[in-house]
């Protein structure tokens, strides 16, 4: 069952949820769900789309004396057969099984101040073997956390895990996917989103200093 909190702030009043009948979460500024379960294309038929952009950025994390993690993040942009809004998709895979590093949680910006809905996916489209079990959204709304419980075991590719919002637009390269290991280490990567890039140049100085990889597949 999805289950949805409000973080509580100090002299901020957390916007209300307006959360839409069925088994995705809508999820407004400063709440936070810890009932992620999944779900299916048979049980919520809006989530049934086209893929219009497929990325796949592959990444290494680093320790003082060694690699500790190794993968693949695929994202994926999806427009609803339903309602022709966008879903964003995102997926750890690939990873190298002989490191011994855990993803602990993965925070993702460029949702502004669009209706934002979160689960993830556990049908035939979304191979893996795990999916987050929090999903928290930041107190001006733009960033999603998304949490696995106990962790993303290095030789496991994630579910894919999305966030739907009410826009029909979206904008390459315009924001950031940063990867957490369980021991504090961190990567950011350069991800499509619905807003468009914050500050001129920003995203920029972080290919240029040589931390993001791409490729794309059609």
């Amino acid at each position: 069952m999805n289950i949805l909190h409000t973080i509580p702030v100090v002299a901020i009043i957390a916007t209300g949820s307006t959360a839409l009948a069925g088994p995705v979460v809508n999820l407004a500024p400063s709440q936070y769900t810890d009932g992620l379960s999944g779900i299916n294309n048979s049980e919520f038929h809006e989530i049934r789309g086209t893929a219009i952009s497929d990325k796949y950025l592959d990444f290494s994390i680093e320790g003082e004396a060694s690699t500790l993690y190794e993968g693949t993040l695929m994202t994926r942009v999806v427009r609803s057969h339903d309602s022709g809004n966008l879903h964003f998709n995102y997926r750890i895979m690939d990873p190298n099984a002989a490191l011994a590093g855990r993803i602990s949680h993965i925070e993702v910006t460029g949702f502004g101040d669009f209706q934002t809905r979160v689960e993830f996916r556990d049908d035939a489209t979304s191979i893996g073997e795990e999916g987050p079990f929090k999903a928290e959204r930041m107190i001006d709304g733009d960033m999603i956390d998304f949490t696995f419980d106990g962790g993303l075991n290095t030789a496991d590719d994630s579910h894919f895990f999305f966030a739907m919002v009410n826009t029909d637009t979206f904008y390459e390269d315009s924001a950031l996917a940063t990867i957490y290991l369980e021991s504090g280490e961190s990567i950011s990567l350069v991800v499509d989103s619905a807003t468009p890039v914050p500050a001129p140049g920003s995203l920029a100085l972080l290919s240029g200093a040589g931390l993001l990889a791409s490729r794309r597949r059609r």
